[in-house]
């Protein structure tokens, strides 16, 4: 039993937090994202598009519906109230939810594993190190 069973709307900041999975966002706004997403989740994607980012849980196997249960929980309401949920696969087998019409691919990209909740400077340094990106924070 989860403990948002029977909650059908997202929590409006972890909603807010989470569009920037849909749509490419400054690195500032990502790694306040990915911070939050580190309460519980340790493997993270996250890919460069220009200037731009977008983040996603990675999974190791079972398509879109461990991506919906993990998207539910960090939004913290009832998976069975969530839609479909798309994925595809990255790196060795894992599976993340940004899905592109188009045939233009990142950048960059990286796969980042969390011992313990980061905070967003901390997420930034990393995405920024992980990349090679040469700016300053």
């Amino acid at each position: 039993m989860s403990d948002y069973e029977g909650i059908t709307t997202p929590d409006p900041e972890r909603e807010r937090l989470f569009q920037s999975v849909f749509h490419p966002s400054p690195l500032n706004e990502v790694a306040e994202a990915v911070s939050a997403a580190t309460e519980d989740h340790c493997k993270i994607y996250v890919e460069k598009l220009g200037d731009r980012f977008r983040w996603s849980f990675a999974t190791r196997a079972g398509g879109p519906y461990p991506q919906l249960r993990i998207t539910a929980q960090f939004l913290r309401m009832d998976y069975s109230s969530l839609r479909g949920v798309g994925s595809r696969e990255v790196g060795d087998g894992f599976c993340v939810q940004i899905v592109d019409e188009g045939e233009i691919g990142p950048d960059a990209w990286a796969l980042l594993t969390f011992d313990e909740p980061a905070s967003a400077y901390q997420v930034g340094l990393r995405v920024r190190s992980e990349l090679e990106i040469d700016d300053h924070p």
